[in-house]
């Protein structure tokens, strides 16, 4: 697998799971449910880590940048969470 199957390949994942994530919230609520929730977020964070190792362009541009002031970036890839 190259790198940008690997990007695309993490892209979709991330979408996927934010889908699940999406589906998990649409049940009625429960303590096991919100950790569900929770590791699903975990897991989109840490491929979101590995498109940082891929030097995949940061999505965030500003969330570095004390300067930019109240700018808050929208989720890469339209994620819900």
């Amino acid at each position: 697998m190259d790198r940008t199957e690997e990007i695309v390949a993490n892209k979709q994942l991330r979408k996927d799971l934010d889908e699940k994530i999406q589906q998990v919230k649409g049940l009625p609520a429960s303590r096991e449910r919100s950790l569900a929730i929770t590791k699903l977020q975990e897991a989109v964070m840490w491929l979101g880590m590995d498109l940082k190792r891929l030097n995949e362009e940061d999505p965030y541009p500003h969330s570095k940048d004390p300067g930019s002031g109240d700018v808050i970036d929208p989720t890469a890839q339209g994620l819900k969470f």
